[in-house]
């Protein structure tokens, strides 16, 4: 057992404080909009600090850590690309700035302003699918991370994915977007104190010399270009680059963060603000995922070994900061994730359904019931569902499911007057087709003709996501022109 009696305390203590807070920040709860979007009332400070605190949490520190030990320097460039992609956004508004002008809460919102129902409708089904399935695995890593630091071994597993799962569902179910932000900046706060110890105590047992020497012996060049690492290349390179501008700025969790700005220059300074952050908050992780191939070898899990080298490294007390700062970024993750899909499930897919749509409180209270019940999924398919790659290529490949076909439809309907419903429609089905023969082929790697194997490599299905959802926005659209006269938006503010 790595955890005594004062890690106890401290984590407990700031658990339930978080909590407290949580649940008083209900009360600042008027409407839908500040359920959703928090009154949009966010200013850049604030809603920096949120967006921050929701772009990294343990599954991330997980993947990151991950992708660090088997892969060596080389996986630094995801956090220079990452960099890059919030830096374009930062500067130029690109989508999250068009967006916040027209006032939407969701992005399949803004299929129906520029598209019609039907678009709004199948795009909101994509993007909750995917964005569910994205989140899958989020509870098992974290609880496989909490085990493994704790001492715990893997038989409490179970146990300790329910117990998180009914903490951050807790708050965010009762207190919407104000529980998210007001917690987010206080989790901010201790997630960067718990980062800095922790990779103080690592860089006390394992220099950057050992680091360099593990990462040279196991892995060669491919451990610091990744150009010829087999798990990127220049096609991976290249779709994440892509994917980093765009499905950045289309993610809806963070998208909201922007939605909940006080203004469109905001939102777009959120996200400049954020990245510069970016890099660091990628390269650390994946540092710590260097050391424990350095302490510990070749020979382990990679999914436990980081946990497992800051279960060893980091000393008593310090290890209680260390996971109430982890905790805090994984609610603030988990918090604004399920109110984002909740949000979407509520707004674009069963309301539009409905005859007479739904009430304010209706939204509110089907969106509570949804957001519990993707606590529930998350449980069942992360105890369930055995990962095809890496945990970072099935966050980015599932990622792509959705963000493909919403990049085609809303980055070509914001900046390309020709784009219609046809082209959206197209947009929607391509770009989601190669990720989705991913997920379901790779299950069947076994059975695959050898000539379709092609379709089991997550880089090339990434790349092709983005790719066919152009494609098909481009000929969709210019084949229908007449037939389907686009619809021309005005921004509302």
């Amino acid at each position: 057992m790595n955890f005594q009696v004062l890690d106890w305390i401290i984590l407990f203590f700031y658990l339930g404080f978080t909590v407290s807070v949580g649940l008083w920040a209900r009360k600042y709860v008027e409407n839908m909009e500040g359920y959703f979007v928090a009154g949009r009332r966010v200013k850049v400070a604030l809603g920096s600090a949120t967006l921050i605190a929701t772009e990294i949490g343990i599954v991330t520190f997980m993947y990151l850590g991950e992708i660090g030990y088997v892969t060596g320097f080389s996986c630094f460039i995801l956090g220079i690309i990452g960099f890059i992609g919030f830096l374009v956004i930062g500067k130029t508004g690109f989508i999250v700035s068009g967006l916040r002008r027209l006032r939407v809460m969701t992005i399949p919102e803004y299929y129906e302003l520029r598209y019609g129902k039907g678009v709004r409708l199948i795009g909101g089904i994509v993007l909750f699918l995917a964005g569910v399935l994205n989140m899958g695995i989020f509870l098992r890593m974290d609880g496989i991370f909490l085990t493994e630091v704790m001492g715990f071994g893997p038989e409490v597993l179970a146990a300790v994915m329910i117990l998180m799962l009914l903490i951050v569902v807790s708050y965010t179910v009762l207190g919407g977007m104000f529980s998210v932000v007001v917690t987010d900046f206080m989790q901010f706060v201790v997630l960067t104190l718990g980062m800095l110890i922790a990779t103080l105590f690592i860089l006390n047992h394992v220099s950057l010399t050992e680091a360099a020497t593990a990462v040279t012996r196991q892995y060669g060049d491919q451990g610091v270009n990744p150009v010829t690492n087999p798990r990127f290349g220049w096609t991976f390179l290249l779709w994440y680059l892509i994917a980093s501008i765009g499905a950045s700025a289309l993610y809806q969790p963070v998208a909201s963060k922007s939605f909940a700005s006080e203004n469109p220059e905001v939102g777009r300074k959120l996200f400049l603000v954020a990245g510069l952050t970016l890099g660091g908050r990628y390269m650390i992780p994946m540092f710590w995922g260097i050391a424990a191939l350095a302490m510990f070898g070749p020979g382990i899990d990679p999914t436990t070994a980081m946990p497992k080298l800051l279960g060893t490294v980091v000393p008593s007390g310090f290890l209680g900061l260390m996971v109430a700062g982890m905790l805090a970024a994984s609610m603030s993750t988990y918090s604004a994730y399920l109110l984002a899909w909740s949000s979407v499930a509520a707004r674009d897919i069963i309301a539009p359904v409905r005859k007479n749509g739904l009430t304010e409180k209706q939204t509110v209270l089907l969106s509570r019931i949804i957001s519990t019940t993707i606590g529930v999924f998350m449980l069942i398919f992360g105890l369930w569902y055995e990962l095809p790659a890496t945990a970072f290529h099935y966050i980015t490949i599932t990622g792509a499911m959705y963000s493909a076909g919403a990049f085609g439809c809303i980055a070509f309907g914001l900046y390309w007057k020709k784009a219609n419903i046809v082209g959206a429609y197209s947009s929607l089905g391509f770009g989601a087709f190669a990720p989705l023969a991913f997920l379901i082929l790779s299950q069947l790697r076994d059975s695959l003709p050898g000539n379709l194997h092609f379709l089991i490599d997550v880089n090339v299905s990434g790349f092709l996501s983005f790719f066919l959802a152009a494609l098909g926005m481009i000929l969709g659209s210019l084949a229908t022109q007449r037939s389907h006269p686009p619809i021309v938006l005005i921004p509302k503010e």
